[in-house]
């Protein structure tokens, strides 16, 4: 999946700095460290993967027009997750 850009405003930018202590800056850290992606029954999509300090994070987003994503929350992997991806990013 190729990402452009980010679509960011106040709403999604207080959410997950306010809901779940992740920068803007961290999520797009994981968009351009070739996370693993996986679509959710909503339509939406998850990318998993590190920020560059090594924080592993779960972003879920919206692919809108001219392929840009808009964050809609995220959160630090747990171990479940964690076990998934690296699972993932040796196939």
């Amino acid at each position: 999946m190729r990402i452009t850009g980010f679509e960011w405003d106040d709403g999604n930018v207080l959410h997950i700095e306010l809901g779940h202590g992740i920068k803007p800056e961290e999520v797009e850290e994981v968009f351009a460290a070739k996370p693993l992606f996986r679509k959710t029954k909503r339509n939406h999509y998850v990318a998993m993967g590190p920020t560059l300090e090594g924080r592993c994070l779960t972003v879920v987003f919206e692919l809108k027009k001219q392929s840009f994503a808009r964050v809609i929350t995220g959160w630090d992997m747990n171990q479940a997750e964690k076990r998934y991806w690296r699972k993932q990013k040796k196939q």
